[in-house]
């Protein structure tokens, strides 16, 4: 009897030490960072499909529980999205979820959380037609508490240089243009940055045309035959990894528009979050939050 209790003994105190390093690895998360832990899970993760937690910023912004597009978690009651998914619909028909993989299923060894929106602010000057000034915050009615399958993505900290550079999309939207249903598990999408003037002479050979002109505020990506975001992905995050430190990632892009999707020399447009973090900044200090982030 006495070494059967010894045994329980033991087992809790070790499960105490696990769940307080468990609480102090929370504790410590910094934006930017999957979980590498998370990733262990035994999930069919394919070609082409994020795994579990590997990009915990990631949000799925819901309209009346249909998937309208995506979104970055900035502080944990705060989503960055693109205006034109939720400019013509009503805040309380909104809600959002963190900590999806599977989109829509509450997976037992991997439950999702939502939270309701108490407020959303879109940029004044958005203009849909042209995908200007594309961008909107959301604010929540609670935090979303940071754990392992639930972080904020970092902001960019100065204008990075965009030549030569990869970057990730992540969203549950379309596969092909064609599709009629979004898709079931998170993609991940590696994209290359396109500059501006190339971006631009590309788009005005489509039915855009000739005079087309890029307007300010955005950059570009893609291109690639076969391998693009496409429609329900708007509104997500364009991340890249740190160059002092690849395992951590800083939003540069809100996913915006694009001519179709996976078309060779056919890049779609990004918001530019660094052109527009003064902005954020604003409206998060006008509605008395005041985040660690910035």
């Amino acid at each position: 009897m006495f070494e059967a209790w010894t045994l329980i003994v033991a087992l809790f105190v070790l499960g105490v030490a696990e769940n307080v390093e468990n609480l102090q690895q929370i504790e410590e998360l910094k934006c930017g960072y999957g979980n590498p832990d998370a990733v262990k899970v035994q999930f069919n993760v394919t070609e082409g499909q994020a795994k579990p937690a590997e990009f915990p910023w990631t949000i799925a912004v819901i309209h009346n529980r249909s998937l309208v597009g995506g979104g970055s978690l900035i502080t944990p009651d705060i989503v960055l999205t693109a205006a034109h998914r939720i400019f013509n619909k009503d805040v309380e028909d909104i809600v959002v979820s963190a900590g999806e993989w599977e989109y829509g299923s509450a997976l037992e060894k991997y439950p999702f959380e939502e939270a309701f929106v108490l407020k959303m602010v879109i940029h004044k000057s958005f203009n849909y037609q042209r995908g200007a000034n594309n961008l909107a915050l959301l604010f929540l009615d609670r935090e979303f508490p940071l754990t392992y399958k639930i972080n904020t993505i970092c902001l960019p900290t100065q204008k990075r240089s965009l030549s030569s550079t990869r970057c990730i999309v992540a969203g549950w939207g379309k596969y092909q243009f064609s599709d009629t249903h979004y898709g079931g598990v998170l993609k991940k999408i590696d994209l290359p940055i396109v500059p501006r003037h190339i971006c631009q002479d590309q788009l005005r050979k489509t039915r855009l045309g000739q005079n087309y002109t890029l307007p300010r505020g955005l950059i570009c990506a893609g291109g690639e035959k076969d391998n693009d975001a496409c429609t329900g992905d708007g509104g997500g995050a364009l991340f890249c990894p740190m160059t002092e430190d690849p395992k951590q990632f800083e939003q540069i892009g809100i996913v915006n528009w694009g001519v179709g999707c996976k078309e060779k020399n056919v890049p779609a447009t990004y918001t530019d979050v660094f052109e527009f973090k003064p902005w954020i900044v604003q409206q998060i200090k006008e509605n008395l939050y005041t985040p660690d982030n910035y």
